[in-house]
């Protein structure tokens, strides 16, 4: 139905489909068996197209293969003096690299729903297959939390997803052959997180939802078992809107002044045999 839609857009040509096996046909799609469920990586992508003078044949091993070769037909359509056509075209493709991303980074800069599902159809137009959506940061969490409320009520500033708006873009992106790998970056980048639960914070608060660019203090504290506790229960939450085998927990550009700053930390390291913050 989409790629009807938009056949029609671009071309102004209404395009009947019917599932019936009629070799005269001037356009046969055929796949040979489903897609699964739930999009992995190095999932078989392969499509076959065959354009001849008469008639244009589409083939792939499952429907994942089918969508990406339909995106090629819209790509493929040319115009002359006559009119719209297909050219004559022999393509045998598969992707060279299974993981074809792009980064949304809904933290710093929420996006409404409908922002997000045109970031998507961009993304199926070429053939990206994996929406790394980067929920958390100092600016904003944006995942509505039924477990930790506070956590998108304090630290968003009314500015999240709603549980069932998660679920619809998941699946508005796998039918479109994508997957959607959230991120939730720990222990730095956590500002937002301590605005409601300072307490898991490696300094006392009270914290504020940073507004500007830049690396800030808030720290997770690894000395606390409070800590890893609140982790597994989030992340068993958000494994329930989040299908895919993968989820990004950033690690990266943690201030080490709050862990040097703290004498609990400090025995933390010395217990445990750290040789450093790092």
């Amino acid at each position: 139905d989409r790629f009807l839609k938009r056949l029609r857009w671009q071309t102004g040509h209404k395009v009947r489909l019917t599932s019936k096996v009629d070799p005269a046909r001037s356009l046969i799609i055929e796949w040979r068996a489903a897609s699964p469920h739930l999009l992995r990586l190095r999932e078989d992508e392969s499509y076959q197209i065959n354009i001849q003078d008469k008639q244009a044949r589409l083939s792939a091993n499952n429907a994942l293969g089918i969508l990406r070769g339909l995106e090629t037909l819209l790509q493929a359509i040319g115009k002359n003096q006559d009119g719209y056509y297909f050219p004559y075209l022999a393509v045998q493709d598969s992707p060279r690299f299974p993981w074809r991303g792009l980064l949304l980074d809904s933290a710093r800069n929420f996006l409404p729903v409908p922002d997000v599902k045109r970031t998507l159809d961009g993304m199926a137009a070429y053939k990206f297959n994996v929406l790394h959506w980067h929920l958390s940061d100092d600016q904003g969490f944006r995942m509505e939390s039924n477990v930790f409320p506070k956590l998108h009520g304090a630290g968003s500033q009314g500015l999240f997803y709603r549980q069932e708006e998660i679920r619809e873009i998941v699946q508005y992106a796998s039918l479109r052959g994508i997957r959607v790998v959230p991120e939730f970056d720990i222990p730095g980048h956590t500002t937002s997180w301590f605005v409601g639960y300072p307490e898991l914070a490696s300094q006392p608060g009270p914290y504020r939802l940073m507004q500007g660019e830049g690396i800030f203090d808030a720290v997770f504290d690894p000395s606390r078992a409070q800590s890893y506790e609140f982790l597994d229960t989030l992340f068993a939450e958000i494994s329930t809107l989040f299908k895919d085998e993968y989820v990004h927990i950033g690690g990266d550009e943690v201030e080490s002044g709050p862990w040097k700053h703290s004498p609990s930390i400090q025995s933390f390291m010395k217990t445990n045999a750290l040789r450093d913050e790092h």
